[in-house]
């Protein structure tokens, strides 16, 4: 089959559009990728903390930028496929964490932790993934672990995590403003 070079030129244009509009799922999926490897981090135990952390910033970045990369390659009000599932993905990522923390007894009992995730896990599918259940486990359970990793290890947190928090809240000031006083009340409200 001959094609002519303008189908040839059209398909062309369309894959590095393609990759732009992926980039955001890709991010979003690694997200839950990272989570699973921290979980398995408990395998390890304390002694793979610090590189837990690394991790979780990491993920925590993840979750900033693929909102940023799809608003900036989709447009305002899009969203890649896996967009619509964004805080299913940050609850199992904070989850995984939490795993992570509990299994190998950072502060926290095990059944402590287990129990936690437990109670996520049945408020989750009880309410059917509902985006206000699922911000009343994630708020709570990232305050939770910034406690915990303040308590275990205090110059980590202070030179590593903090820093690293206060700049991404710094650089992310709009949406964490628009996410409180507009999100949040939003699907309260519903």
């Amino acid at each position: 089959m001959i094609n002519d070079g303008r189908n040839y030129l059209a398909v062309a244009s369309k894959a590095p559009h393609s990759l732009k509009e992926r980039l955001a799922d890709f991010l979003t999926l690694s997200r839950g990728v990272i989570g699973l490897v921290i979980l398995s981090l408990s395998f390890i135990g304390s002694s793979a903390y610090l590189t837990v952390v690394i991790l979780a910033l990491v993920g925590g970045a993840t979750d900033i930028l693929d909102g940023k990369v799809a608003r900036h390659y989709l447009g305002d009000g899009k969203e890649g496929k896996l967009g619509r599932y964004d805080i299913e993905i940050d609850t199992l990522f904070i989850l995984c964490i939490i795993g992570y923390l509990s299994f190998s007894e950072i502060v926290i009992p095990t059944l402590a932790g287990l129990g936690w995730i437990a109670l996520a896990i049945t408020g989750a599918f009880i309410y059917k993934r509902k985006a206000k259940v699922l911000v009343m486990i994630e708020v709570p359970s990232v305050i939770g672990m910034l406690v915990v990793a303040a308590l275990y290890n205090l110059q980590i947190f202070i030179f590593i995590i903090l820093p690293i928090f206060a700049i991404g809240l710094v650089l992310n000031r709009r949406r964490v403003l628009y996410i409180i006083f507009e999100y949040w009340p939003k699907i309260f409200s519903q």
